[in-house]
């Protein structure tokens, strides 16, 4: 049985449950480093008491409070676990059906989604109800809450029935979006009043007739990890695709990219079909080298981790997912090679107005520098003025788009 097969529905899995064991969660996490800080100024302002000879009956006062406090935060706690539990409880009676999944909502789903980027290794091994599973989406479909991305079916008589109800759609052409850190497939739709409310798929699919398919992920997990599933997934997918594809293009913003690559490698790996039908492949500010704030925010860890008094914020710091640990060092081109036999292109965003403009690979786009998001690749369009979240729908990123993905193949280029 296929992983997509296990995978519980949407409407199976309790989110209320999942979204009240987040919320003690975060008052677990959040109440240790204030717990450790107020331990800290306490700890400092009894030792200045002793100093001018106050000790002796300080003490007695230092014992009481920190007694206190302790018990106070440790309430705090117990409390917020407790309701959560209530919550969940009571969220267990409701039956299928008679509310809405969270996630069933764009809102809902981005903040999910960004949870999930902050501590998403986390929940999964919590069994929490809303940590993100991988799931397909595409853009031809509306699921049953209306929403303009709907999720493909599992099983292969039901998704054949979805996806030939639009013959103008070549199902032997598929364009997969894959979005990056603490996002998920509505991201594509940011800044939709430059595209006339469109997204890159319904573009690229209006102008091409390809199908196109968005991938929703966990983005808390190792990035590895994604990418051997991604790769598993679209296997499932090859055998269950009513059509032979002839041609995959994959399009990847920022980690998402990175996923794409591990996909890639790992099914070279460990020979899966689909990576055979790779024509191009499409990084949207991907960091290839690693993203500076990833970085810095790993040595702060560090450094607050060697002080006493500040060791409670390096130890909260570190709870950060391995999804982000891993933005640290980027892809190793040796380890993970790009695909021989596909073409790679790439848009790198920088916030100068010029790509050679003094500063523009310092500040790249404000998360990935220029350096990085061009890589080992030679073909990379730059987006001046612009940040890393223009990426994800920008109408000279769609022009770049629809050449390379309407390009024809080289005739020279090597046999997959």
């Amino acid at each position: 049985m296929t992983d997509s097969a296990r995978r519980p529905s949407r409407q199976d899995r309790n989110e209320v449950r999942g979204a009240a064991g987040v919320a003690s969660e975060a008052v677990d996490i959040i109440s240790r480093p204030v717990q450790g800080t107020h331990e800290a100024i306490a700890g400092t302002v009894f030792g200045a008491l002793r100093r001018v000879g106050l000790g002796p009956a300080s003490k007695p006062v230092q014992v009481m409070h920190d007694g206190i406090s302790t018990g106070v935060y440790a309430a705090v706690r117990g409390i917020s676990h407790l309701a959560g539990r209530g919550v969940g409880a009571a969220a267990a009676l409701a039956r299928p059906g008679e509310w809405r999944p969270i996630t069933g909502s764009p809102r809902g789903a981005v903040l999910t989604g960004a949870i999930n980027g902050l501590v998403g290794d986390h929940m999964v091994a919590l069994d929490n109800d809303l940590a993100v599973p991988m799931t397909l989406y595409t853009a031809t479909v509306a699921d049953s809450y209306g929403e303009q991305y709907g999720e493909l079916p599992t099983d292969p008589e039901a998704l054949r029935t979805v996806v030939c109800d639009h013959p103008d759609r070549d199902l032997t052409r598929l364009v997969l979006f894959v979005h990056g850190l603490g996002e998920t497939e509505h991201a594509w739709r940011l800044y939709g009043e430059a595209s006339a409310g469109e997204g890159y798929a319904e573009r690229v699919a209006s102008a091409t007739g390809a199908t196109p398919l968005l991938l929703r992920y966990n983005t808390g997990l190792r990035i590895a990890d994604n990418g051997a599933a991604l790769s598993m997934v679209l296997t499932d997918l090859w055998r269950r695709w009513p059509e032979q594809v002839s041609r995959l293009d994959l399009v990847g913003h920022s980690m998402g990219g990175l996923v794409l690559r591990h996909a890639c490698h790992h099914a070279v790996q460990t020979g899966q079909p689909w990576v055979g039908a790779v024509r191009r492949m499409i990084y949207l500010g991907s960091p290839h080298r690693g993203a500076p704030l990833a970085h810095r925010v790993d040595q702060l860890a560090t450094q607050l981790s060697r002080w006493s008094r500040s060791r409670t914020w390096g130890e909260f710091l570190d709870r950060r997912s391995a999804g982000i640990r891993d933005l640290v060092a980027g892809v190793s081109d040796t380890e993970v090679p790009l695909l021989a036999h596909a073409s790679h292109h790439a848009v790198a965003a920088c916030v100068t107005s010029s790509e050679h403009h003094p500063l523009a690979n310092a500040l790249g786009d404000l998360l990935v520098p220029v350096d990085s998001a061009r890589g080992a690749l030679t073909d990379v369009e730059p987006l001046t003025s612009s940040h890393h979240f223009h990426l994800l729908n920008d109408p000279d990123v769609h022009e770049h788009l629809m050449r390379w993905l309407t390009a024809p193949d080289d005739e020279d280029e090597p046999a997959p």
